[in-house]
């Protein structure tokens, strides 16, 4: 699954980092989920170096929760989801993780979920995977 792929979406009339974030935007649509893509950044006071600031992906008003779209981590977006967590816990709380496939028995998947897990505190069930929205690709046009 090719989860990159930057870039200026016609159909969406907006730039999205993944193909990923830019089918979930095609998914709220379908479904009609009012959300809002990257609306609020939040900066950690006091840092010097590094990551100062994150941005989630989308926030999603009716359920009051923010989603990230992940299709690995970098030490920099695990830096930043750390700092994220100690500064703003209380929008931690409200932060819901979309990730390839969270069934997938690869290394990589199983990083993605030990730090997800392990180091945020994540609970497993609350990690949703791409894969099962992806089901919804044939009905949604312009999927990627």
């Amino acid at each position: 699954m090719e989860v990159a792929k930057g870039g200026y979406r016609k159909d969406l009339k907006q730039f999205f980092r993944s193909k990923m974030e830019a089918n979930m935007c095609r998914y709220y649509r379908y479904t009609r989920e009012l959300y809002i893509y990257e609306w609020k950044e939040f900066e950690f006071k006091g840092i010097k170096r590094g990551s100062r600031y994150y941005k989630p992906d989308f926030y999603l008003p009716a359920s009051n929760r923010w989603i990230e779209v992940k299709g690995w981590f970098r030490k920099i977006d695990k830096t930043k989801l750390k700092r994220f967590k100690k500064y703003y816990p209380e929008e931690f709380k409200r932060l819901r993780f979309v990730i390839p496939d969270k069934y997938a028995r690869d290394k990589a998947n199983g990083e993605m979920i030990k730090f997800l897990c392990d180091d945020l505190g994540i609970d497993f069930e609350e990690i949703i995977s791409y894969k099962e929205i992806e089901k919804y690709g044939g009905l949604i046009p312009r999927w990627e």
